[in-house]
């Protein structure tokens, strides 16, 4: 009876949203959260498949890595009709599947290989339905277009392509050391304060309002500089660096692992204290991923991760005081976590994603 009745609520949540969509993001992490604790704790694959479906339909806006653990999990548990579902939902919100061939993980027996290994499960189904994927992007990728702040999103790269320019940049002495340091934590802090500028005046920047950078995106938004890749001639010849020095910009093919605006605030130890006093408005929003916050604090502070938020084939057993301090950060249970890993090693799957 429990089963039936949770079921049902399941079931009329979408009925509700089908005439306006929930704002309020605190929500749809919850949803993931029930989604995955019943798949990799209860073992609950319908039911959790269940609650990624409705959560992903009551909001317009949802984080794509989510989208895409979700349509890897349909396929692995033969339920195509939902896969079709959840990569539809990455497309509104800017997935491009030919990023799926991207997808890899880091192979893992007993302890972490210094080697990746290729995802290949959605392969026939991309295959199967590309020509309606095709057809789908054309009618959508506007729409999630429309949605883009291109003056933020530029200068958010612009201001990426700087401060890698300086981050990795060889010296040949003490001295120009020294003078390459404090120009790149001028940079590093110029960019923190800039965000911070913005967030109170109301105005958060993340994946809601900026995509997620790929070269069809930049294309699309007809910036100045065309792409990171020009943006880094541009940095380069302003600041006259040697014209062979690589600058390690994101670009699309860093998807699956991070994002320039996590770059920013994971370079600069002063972005967790910084961000705290608005964190949770910018969460709620959907402006801001729990674990995007979270993790600032251990890294690269030097803090020991004592929330565990990146597991290991090594199993925590105290997890109360863990658990206690995860929920408070709206982060899932260590099990959830370390289970999923399990999983995900286990068949092949990508389902954590960079710093998440």
């Amino acid at each position: 009876m429990k089963f039936l009745c949770t079921f049902l609520l399941l079931l009329a949540i979408p009925v509700k949203y089908c005439l306006a969509y929930e704002s309020d993001y605190t929500l749809y992490h919850k949803g993931i959260i029930n989604a995955e604790r019943e798949i990799f704790i209860n073992k609950d694959s319908i039911m959790g498949l269940q609650y990624f479906k409705n959560t992903f339909a009551a909001f317009d806006f949802v984080y794509v890595d989510d989208c895409i653990e979700a349509f890897e999990l349909a396929l692995y548990f033969r339920k195509e009709d939902m896969a079709l579902t959840f990569i539809k939902k990455a497309i509104d919100n800017g997935f491009e599947t030919s990023l799926l061939d991207s997808l890899s993980m880091e192979c893992s027996c007993n302890m972490y290989l210094n080697r990746r290994v290729k995802v290949t499960i959605h392969k026939a189904f991309v295959t199967k339905y590309r020509h309606d994927l095709e057809v789908y992007t054309a009618m959508y990728y506007p729409k999630y277009l429309a949605r883009i702040n291109k003056e933020l999103l530029g200068t958010i790269l612009k201001r990426h392509v700087r401060e890698q320019a300086f981050k990795n940049y060889p010296v040949t002495n003490r001295d120009e050391l020294k003078l390459k340091n404090e120009e790149y934590a001028r940079i590093s802090d110029d960019n923190l304060r800039y965000i911070d500028s913005l967030a109170r005046q109301g105005i958060y920047i993340g994946e809601r309002n900026l995509g997620i950078y790929t070269n069809r995106l930049a294309d699309s938004m007809r910036f100045p500089f065309i792409a990171v890749e020009n943006q880094a001639k541009n940095i380069k010849s302003y600041y006259h660096l040697p014209v062979d020095y690589r600058i390690p910009f994101l670009s699309q093919y860093d998807y699956f692992e991070t994002n320039p605006v996590y770059i920013i605030y994971f370079h600069n130890t002063k972005a967790f204290d910084v961000l705290k006093q608005y964190k949770d408005d910018a969460i709620k929003k959907g402006f801001m991923h729990p674990r995007e916050y979270a993790s600032l604090q251990f890294k690269p502070r030097g803090i020991t991760d004592t929330l565990y938020l990146y597991p290991s084939t090594h199993q925590i057993t105290a997890t109360q005081t863990i658990n206690k301090c995860r929920a408070a950060l709206l982060l899932p249970e260590y099990e959830i976590d370390f289970y999923k890993h399990k999983f995900a090693h286990e068949h092949n799957l990508r389902l954590n994603f960079g710093f998440l």
